[in-house]
């Protein structure tokens, strides 16, 4: 990103398009170029001049779809733009063609403000260290504090990742489900731990640091070896959804789950909001947990 963060909106509603630039307005960039159109041909010839950071489109337009622009720009420009859809669109076969057609992501209408931040901020991070090296966010200060505890004081670092795909998930995960007091159904949300991160949390509580690459190798872990990866997962997705209007999310259920299950899969692509971090303990390992608010 260049030291101006730069977005195009693209919506036949004027007032679809104040919204979104009242949310992304509320991130805070210290430079911010917003520019809107209200179809795509409109947007095309603005893109001819003008390269945004990220562009974010609405579905159903006249003329040219959404769809139909979300190729031109991901073929036109090698998908080097992101651009991610907000609509009233809920069609799963739809859907899955916004994302094999290049889309970052598909938020519906109606939406909350948090949805469209956690991808704003994702593929449009502050040009700066500010963001960074400040105080830790306040849905990840209490996670923070559990895992530093948790590994004995081990330096660290937990922090945002590129959006993992299916194939960076190891053979098998930790798949924790959440649920407005711990109960399910229904599934708010749900949190994947793959094998290196479990590895880590019980070696380093354990004092058995040694032992992580077995946990990666053999791929799978006892019950009692799953109890420091399973708290960890409860904080980590309590402190995901702090703005939850009903009060934090609690861990229901969780097992260890292939990454072939096919629910997992759909799961990564058909969400309100996902968050990707690389946990990385430095002559330990790394390893990567994704939490995921459901639709």
């Amino acid at each position: 990103m260049s030291t101006v963060a730069k977005f195009l909106i693209v919506d036949d509603s004027r007032a679809i398009q104040s919204i979104i630039k009242r949310v992304i307005e509320s991130c805070n960039y210290p430079n911010l170029e917003i520019r809107s159109a209200s179809d795509a041909e409109a947007a095309m010839e603005i893109l001819e001049k003008y390269t945004p950071d990220l562009i974010i489109t609405d579905w159903h337009m006249p003329k040219i779809s959404g769809l139909e622009f979300c190729q031109h720009v991901c073929q036109t420009y090698n998908n080097r733009i992101p651009i991610g859809f907000i609509t009233t669109e809920s069609n799963m076969d739809k859907i899955e063609s916004a994302y094999k057609s290049g889309a970052k992501f598909v938020i519906n209408k109606p939406f909350q403000d948090a949805d469209l931040k956690t991808y704003l901020t994702k593929f449009v991070p502050f040009s700066s260290n500010e963001q960074s090296s400040g105080k830790a966010s306040e849905e990840l200060a209490n996670v923070m504090t559990v895992l530093s505890s948790m590994l004995k004081g081990q330096a660290f670092t937990l922090e945002p990742c590129p959006e993992l795909k299916l194939a960076d998930y190891s053979e098998n995960n930790l798949i924790g489900l959440f649920g407005e007091n711990g109960k399910t159904p229904p599934v708010n949300a749900l949190a994947i731990m793959e094998m290196s991160a479990v590895g880590i949390l019980w070696a380093l509580n354990n004092d058995q640091p040694a032992m992580v690459q077995s946990f990666i190798k053999n791929g799978t872990a006892s019950n009692d070896q799953l109890d420091e990866a399973r708290k960890f997962m409860d904080e980590f997705g309590a402190g995901m959804s702090l703005s939850n209007k009903n009060g934090p999310l609690k861990l229901a259920r969780s097992s260890i789950v292939s990454r072939q299950f096919p629910r997992l899969e759909m799961s990564l692509k058909t969400n309100e909001g996902r968050a990707d971090y690389k946990l990385n303990v430095p002559g330990i390992g790394a390893g990567y947990i994704t939490y995921i608010k459901l639709i």
